[in-house]
């Protein structure tokens, strides 16, 4: 697990160096460049020693005869299959690891290797004797890869955006409708970033330099094509073989693994299956708050469960305390995300990657991947309940919107949380199913977000709604029902959310994350599963918590979903007035030019109040303003930004 950086076209000498020292938490074990200059392409590799500790391994890994030069971010999984393979068609490894099969199987094979790779990855592969450069993304986009086009065929790519500042023409500023998608949903939709220019390589997907110029192919895409036969027990049945061996063929390490261990269905299931195979030497971290932090987020409670599981397998589980002055690591923890991901759970993932960098656990496993691939966001249940309401009369679909106008937004208790709930799906009646679904995934309205920006932006804005980009790709795939909505959540929502900080916040620290629910088998099984294997009477994931039986005790399977995050809620309202009147004093949205300061400050008035939840809201606009400080005042050496 590592960090790349390059670039093509118009050399500069030392650039890869100075993308290597930005880059530099990711590969604390090792720092290597490859220039060459005639050819205007250099690359970079910074690296995280996981598998084959040796120099043998070392990056950029570079092939006799100019047959290729790789620099590489990830895992196969696959790799020793793939490696017996290469070695009967005449090929010798000097290193035990994956990169070098990496590296020989793109020889022998060409772009057809693609198709044969299982794991997360993230690279770049110069072929000296053709002048070609291919960059490359995993199929799901676990791995982060962002390019710039400084100029005409000026390629400049990297594992995190901030490496992009070492280039001295490289000069950042703001997507507006980046930055509306992450005021909507937490985050920005498909190639889109809140940096304008700045894209980053779709899931899936390669991007072909050559002698100046430069296009983007898809590899790869999720088939929903055709319906598993057979019965749901049976299906059952296979998908937890599936499981274990996904798990086991992650395991896979020169370094000691650990696992976040939430006390939910997803990581309970990957870390029983785990211990079967690593016993007590599995530790895992969990994180929690004080049930007095609780009393306005109403968050089903995990600890509980964790230290169940954990008590249960004899496994040591460390708990990481979250509380309000943990938003002093808000400016940190931006830095290392790039992006404005306005979610609270980057801050619980940053903790317990950092403890378990500390105890040496290196390599952590995550239940990350479920929720989309089996349905199992409550939002999934909201369309399930509300799939008659098309057939109403659009009179009484109004009505019934109308109506979530005189529910309270933002009480207390655990009555306060079910007409919050209530109040967002009754609010969305009036809309058809794909503008409906996509309401249900942003935490706040179109109107209250518009509201917050100042003219200035709004005429940049025009008529662009932060549904815009995932309505273009939901219909461009021609999917219908469930695998329209899980296909914009495994394509957009979860390459750009949760893997994205993830990923961010483990590499800060020096540790890999690995994602056993998301291995490619396991991917092309559940793609094929009918919705009524998903969601039924009420209960979601209904096939992986069938799956999980007899493997997790069953007071995990049937327990309410909890969010893996932090009560921001409580913390806004009682705990964090100090960095909010920062974020939002007159000085500060002046200079700033984005927002309208009357229209942000009644946002607070009105979530103080117990109207409207626009919290969520409130948080997006310190995270965007705490990262525009960063990423667009700062002034980074080398650098015009």
């Amino acid at each position: 697990m590592c960090g790349i950086n390059g670039f093509a076209g118009n050399f500069a000498p030392d650039l890869v160096a100075h993308m290597n020292k930005l880059c530099a938490h990711r590969g604390p074990d090792g720092n290597g460049i490859y220039e060459a200059p005639t050819e205007n392409v250099a690359l970079g590799h910074v690296r995280l020693s996981i598998l084959d500790l040796s120099h043998a391994a070392d990056q950029p890994m570079v092939a006799a005869d100019d047959r290729g030069v790789l620099v590489y971010n990830g895992e196969l999984y696959n790799y020793v299959e793939l490696k017996k393979d290469l070695i009967g068609k005449g090929y010798t490894f000097a290193s035990s690891g994956d990169t070098e099969v990496l590296l020989k199987g793109l020889i022998e094979y060409g772009e057809a290797f693609l198709q044969k790779l299982n794991g997360i990855f993230a690279f770049a592969f110069w072929q000296p004797r053709t002048g070609e450069l291919l960059v490359v993304r995993d199929q799901l986009g676990i791995k982060p890869l962002y390019y710039t086009e400084l100029g005409a065929g000026e390629l400049l790519f990297s594992s995190e955006i901030k490496a992009l500042y070492a280039h001295p023409h490289f000069t950042p500023a703001p997507d507006f409708i980046g930055i509306q998608q992450h005021l909507a949903y937490c985050h920005s939709s498909e190639d889109r970033t809140a940096l304008s220019g700045v894209k980053r390589l779709l899931p899936g997907h390669l991007l072909r330099w050559k002698k100046g110029s430069f296009g983007i192919e898809r590899y790869w895409q999720a088939d929903y094509g055709a319906l598993a036969e057979g019965s749901i027990e049976t299906a059952s049945a296979s998908l937890a073989n599936t499981i274990e061996t996904a798990v086991l063929g992650q395991l896979v390490s020169d370094v000691p693994v650990g696992a976040f261990l939430s006390g939910g269905l997803d990581s309970s299931l990957i870390t029983v299956l785990a211990a079967r195979e690593l016993g007590t030497d599995l530790r895992c971290y969990t994180s929690t708050y004080d049930v007095s932090d609780n009393k306005l987020d109403q968050a089903n409670p995990d600890a509980p469960y964790a230290r169940q599981l954990a008590k249960k397998l004899g496994l040591q589980l460390d708990e990481i305390t979250l509380s309000p002055n943990v938003a002093d690591l808000l400016p940190q923890l931006i830095y290392h995300l790039d992006e404005p991901i306005a979610d609270p759970a980057a801050i619980a993932c940053y903790l317990i990657s950092k403890q378990a960098s500390n105890d040496g656990t290196k390599v952590l496993l995550s239940g990350q991947g479920a929720d989309e691939l089996f349905a199992g966001y409550p939002r999934y249940r909201a369309m399930h309940l509300t799939r008659h309401i098309d057939k109403a009369p659009m009179l009484v679909r109004r009505s019934l919107a109308a109506s979530a106008g005189i529910i309270p937004g933002a009480i207390e208790g655990s009555v306060g949380a079910l007409l919050r709930r209530s109040k967002r799906v009754l609010r969305e009646m009036g809309a058809n199913p794909s503008n409906r679904f996509l309401a249900y995934c942003a935490s706040t309205p179109q109107a209250d977000i518009s509201s917050v920006f100042s003219d200035d932006v709004k005429a940049v804005l025009g008529a662009a709604n932060y549904q815009d980009d995932c309505l273009l790709h939901m219909d461009s795939r021609g999917l219908e029902g469930f695998n329209r909505f899980r296909d914009r959540d495994v394509s957009i929502y979860m390459p750009n959310h949760n893997l994205l900080y993830t990923d961010k916040m483990g590499m800060a620290v020096g540790v890999e994350t690995r994602v056993p629910l998301l291995d490619m088998e396991l991917v092309r099984k559940a793609c094929q599963f009918p919705s009524s294997w998903l969601v039924k009477g009420g209960v979601d994931k209904l096939i992986l918590r069938n799956a999980a039986r007899g493997i997790v005790p069953d007071d995990i399977i049937d327990r309410p979903k909890a969010g893996f995050g932090a009560p921001y809620r409580k913390w806004l309202r009682y705990d964090l007035q100090e960095l909010w009147e920062d974020v939002s004093s007159r000085e500060s949205i002046a200079a700033r030019g984005w927002f309208d300061y009357e229209a942000v400050q009644n946002v607070r008035k009105v979530s103080q109040a117990g109207k409207a939840d626009l919290y969520m809201l409130q948080w997006a606009i310190i995270t965007v303003e705490l990262w525009a400080r960063q990423f667009i005042d700062r002034k980074w050496v080398g650098s015009n930004g």
